[in-house]
C-alpha cells in the first residue's frame, strides 16, 4: 500500500473507532460498506458521487454520509469531509483540515471527531419525554439504542401556543424550564439529574439533547 493510500486508510479507521467510542453515533463497518459497493458493482471512487452515497445511504438506514478526499499539495495535505443527509440530501456541514507531512494524527482526528459530534448533537439532537421522576432525578425515555451517555444533557423544553397575525402564524421559540445531565444508561432509558429548574418536573414534560457546554440548539 502507497503511503498516501495508507493515510487515507488510517483516517477512515481511526475516525470511525472515535465516533463509535462515543456511543452517540454507529458507524457502518468498511468492510460492510465494500462488500455492499461489490453487490451493487460499484468502486470505492463511486462514493465521491453524492448520488451514489445517498443510495448506499437508504440502503443502510443510515442518516448521515460522510463522503471525502485527500488532496495532495507540495507542503501539506488537505482533508475535505462532507456530511450529507440521507433523507433531504442537504449538506448540514462541511469541514477542511490541513495535514503536513508531520502530522499529529492523533490531534487531527480528536478535532474531527469533536466537530463532528457537536454537529450531530446541534443539527439532529435526541427528543424524548421525561418518564416520571422526583424532586432530583428523572427518568427518560431514550437510552444507550438511541445514543444516550453518561454525561449527555438535555433540556426540557415547553412549546407555546403559536400567535395569529395578520393571517400570519408566528410560532414562539421553546422555553427552556429546566436542564438535565445524564448519570445512568440502560438500552432504552436512562437517569438524569436535575441541573437546575423552574419549576417541578413531570410525566410527558418534553426532552431535547444539547451541548456539554449547555448551549441552546
Amino acid at each position: 500500500m502507497a503511503p498516501r493510500e495508507g493515510l487515507a486508510a488510517a483516517l477512515v479507521t481511526q475516525l470511525g473507532d472515535l465516533l463509535n467510542a462515543s456511543g452517540r453515533v454507529r458507524v457502518v463497518e468498511r468492510a460492510l460498506l465494500e462488500r455492499l459497493l461489490e453487490e451493487l458493482n460499484l468502486g470505492s471512487s463511486e462514493l465521491a458521487d453524492q448520488a451514489t452515497a445517498l443510495q448506499l445511504g437508504r440502503v443502510l438506514a443510515a442518516k448521515l454520509i460522510g463522503t471525502g478526499s485527500l488532496f495532495y499539495l507540495p507542503s501539506t495535505t488537505m482533508l475535505n469531509l462532507r456530511l450529507i443527509d440521507a433523507e433531504t440530501t442537504a449538506v448540514p456541514k462541511s469541514f477542511t483540515k490541513n495535514i503536513g507531512r508531520q502530522a499529529d494524527l492523533d490531534r487531527t482526528l480528536f478535532e474531527l471527531n469533536r466537530e463532528l459530534l457537536s454537529t450531530i448533537i446541534q443539527k439532529y439532537p435526541l427528543r424524548g419525554f421525561v418518564v416520571q421522576g422526583d424532586n432530583d432525578t428523572v427518568m427518560l425515555n431514550l437510552g444507550k439504542d438511541q445514543g444516550v451517555v453518561t454525561g449527555s444533557r438535555f433540556s426540557v423544553v415547553e412549546t407555546s401556543e403559536p400567535i395569529v397575525y395578520k393571517g400570519r402564524t408566528l410560532n414562539k421559540a421553546p422555553k427552556i424550564v429546566a436542564e438535565l445531565e445524564v448519570v445512568q444508561v440502560e438500552p432504552d432509558l436512562c437517569h438524569a439529574r436535575i441541573v437546575n429548574k423552574q419549576r417541578s418536573l413531570k410525566a410527558d414534560d418534553k426532552v431535547q439533547e444539547i451541548l456539554q457546554d449547555g448551549s441552546k440548539k
